[in-house]
């Protein structure tokens, strides 16, 4: 795999680096800082900024149709929580939730309009463009319901998308670029996040009882009330369904089994076992 790089936004011509990765960001960092501001940094980005993809091209020229892997995911971190105060901090809570290798620094309109930052995510394998668009989507829905986001920049998830390079400006406090080390995240993985298909009228999903969906038939045993000796099982079997269907807003998820659990579990489990089975079924279901 190759680092292949352009040099701002008026050419499409692209280049291969003769560093890895890791090796590109950390150069790029060493570049005198540039004094950004709100007047003058689209013009830098434009001039000054360089742009690349992590994976292999079969022609040095930006375009979509050009790319057969990438091995890095590139997210942009644009609305992050009015709650994280500073950089640092938003290292931090990265580091509390993401504990692969990893790369952030920020991204060129940091410290103009609050926080702005990149997260660059190795990969094990080279991905095709639907692990890519499933696995950017499925990391940055998680770092929004981690709270270190408020909402996606929907352009993290495009196959063809460039990321800048690492820019030192007046705001740069510490080192630019952040590392974390850890294990590299499976491009397998991407099935944990792949939406399911919407079924047809007819329904798609395998049919139990006379044609009743199995997600209805489970819904109806648990309506007809759940006795103590199959609490467990049930609960277990509700959340391998939800999970395995594609709900991704987990704390959404769970508080609708504790509602479920609170209503027609007799006597309901307590809390702790509750999720103590639903992350059961989760490593299940995603493992």
């Amino acid at each position: 795999m190759s680092v292949y790089i352009e040099q701002g936004l008026t050419s499409k011509n692209m280049f291969i680096s003769d560093y890895e990765l890791e090796e590109c960001l950390l150069r790029a960092g060493t570049v005198p800082a540039v004094n950004i501001t709100e007047e003058n940094c689209d013009h830098i980005k434009a001039t000054q900024g360089c742009y690349a993809i992590s994976g292999e091209m079969v022609k040095l020229e930006h375009g979509t149709k050009n790319i057969v892997s990438r091995d890095a995911l590139a997210l942009d971190l644009d609305d992050v929580s009015s709650q994280i105060a500073d950089f640092d901090d938003l290292e931090d809570e990265i580091r509390g939730v993401l504990k692969g290798t990893w790369y952030l620094y920020p991204t060129a309109k940091n410290g103009l309009k609050g926080i702005r930052a990149r997260l660059i995510i190795p990969l094990d394998t080279p991905a095709n463009e639907e692990q890519y668009t499933a696995l950017a989507r499925g990391l940055t829905n998680y770092l929004i319901d981690q709270g270190v986001l408020t909402g996606a920049d929907e352009s993290s998830f495009r196959f063809g998308q460039l990321f800048g390079l690492p820019i030192r400006s007046q705001f740069t406090k510490g080192d630019l670029v952040r590392i974390n080390r850890g294990k590299l995240l499976s491009t397998e993985s991407y099935t944990a996040f792949i939406k399911p298909e919407k079924p047809s009228r007819a329904g798609n999903y395998p049919t139990r009882n006379g044609g009743q969906y199995y997600g209805a038939r489970l819904l109806d045993r648990v309506f007809s009330g759940i006795s103590e000796g199959e609490r467990n099982n049930s609960m277990f079997e509700l959340a391998c369904y939800y999970v395995g269907i594609g709900v991704q807003n987990q704390a959404g998820l769970l508080n609708y089994l504790r509602l479920i659990n609170s209503n027609y579990f007799s006597p309901p489990l307590g809390d702790d076992e509750l999720i103590h089975v639903f992350e059961s079924a989760r490593k299940k279901v995603l493992n």
